[in-house]
């Protein structure tokens, strides 16, 4: 009993210190962040497991803390699931309003129907609730954890990476922790063994962080960017033969669809092989259009080839065609005209 109480223990001690030095780090990625949230939820929650299971009295606003804390498992697994999918540089509001609604969620229900008088209401409806968001975020964060491991391994086709196998890992400990705690709920389970997956996965990733020097959190795979000309080549085909970019509306993902490529990879491969991003390759290409135009379509106005090549505005069609060809539609349709008729 002692041995299963220190190996619970030590991992919620080490997970709280790992918590607080990657919230301090000032180069931390919003992955790193939502990460260290999840931590001392975690934490949090299995040290409620521990002090119950081990304890010999019951402090309920201890089991009101522990459970107020699982609220927030799932949401943050399901955060940082998606910002290492999407490789976010910055927090999105929306994501900052999920968690600020949850906590001032969480703070009024545990002020008004306070555990140490209310205990059926939290054993009731209020635990439900919790453990249902616990799940659905979690479910949530797997499916964004799976497309980040699979569909870079699906295209790249050379296994799985270092970072992709972690990634992998960190969502089969969050499953099996969670399906941990629901079986404990419905089906009388001890919460410890809860406490000691979280145990042995974190010391899965200090192994990696120690002995390999790799950084604790995975990383975005750039594995699949050893095809990068490939893929570009595979967007240059759909462009040249669908001509996607005349739809002045265009979008990223929209673009991503038509070409079998996920968002995020597909932006990498215009960031990093392309190397000017989407905006600036799809006006390349309507510039590249309204060349032709000029030099076929003379019943068309300047204005209406800028239209017809996918432009939203006449200033922006001149704009983009005098930064990319060095002179106006006009100079370039004068001298045009001028070779055609010499």
């Amino acid at each position: 009993m002692s041995i299963l109480f220190v190996i619970a223990s030590i991992g919620v001690i080490n997970g709280l210190l790992v918590s607080l030095y990657l919230l301090v780090r000032r180069d931390k990625t919003v992955a790193e962040t939502y990460f260290a949230g999840l931590l001392i939820a975690l934490s949090i929650r299995i040290g409620k497991s521990i002090y119950f299971y081990f304890g010999t009295t019951d402090d309920r606003l201890v089991l009101q803390l522990g459970l107020s804390a699982c609220a927030f498992i799932g949401p943050f697994f399901y955060l940082y699931a998606k910002a290492l999918y999407q490789e976010q540089q910055c927090h999105k509001r929306a994501d900052l309003v999920l968690l600020l609604s949850l906590l001032i969620a969480i703070i009024i229900v545990g002020l008004w129907y306070p555990y140490p008088t209310n205990p059926d209401v939290w054993n009731g409806i209020i635990i439900y609730g919790i453990y249902g968001t616990w799940a659905v975020f979690v479910v949530a964060g797997c499916y964004y954890s799976y497309k980040g491991v699979f569909e870079n391994y699906r295209l790249s086709r050379n296994g799985l990476n270092p970072s992709q196998q972690y990634q992998l890992a960190i969502m089969l400990a969050m499953l099996f922790i969670t399906i941990t705690y629901m079986t404990a709920l419905f089906f009388g389970v001890a919460y410890i063994w809860g406490a000691v997956i979280f145990t042995t996965v974190f010391y899965y990733l200090a192994g990696r962080l120690l002995l390999t020097s790799k950084p604790a959190i995975p990383k975005p795979s750039s594995a699949a960017l050893e095809d990068g000309q490939a893929l570009l080549q595979r967007v240059d085909e759909i462009m040249r033969n669908e001509k996607p970019y005349m739809d002045q509306r265009l979008k990223l993902d929209e673009l991503a669809a038509k070409t079998g490529i996920t968002k995020h990879l597909l932006s990498r491969v215009l960031n990093e092989v392309y190397q000017s991003g989407f905006s600036q390759y799809i006006k390349e290409y309507r510039v590249a259009e309204a060349k032709h135009l000029i030099a076929t379509r003379h019943e068309l106005s300047l204005e209406g080839i800028g239209y017809e090549a996918g432009f939203s505005s006449k200033s922006a069609f001149f704009e983009a065609f005098k930064k990319i060809e060095g002179n106006t539609p006009a100079q370039y349709k004068k001298a045009n005209l001028s070779l055609t008729q010499s």
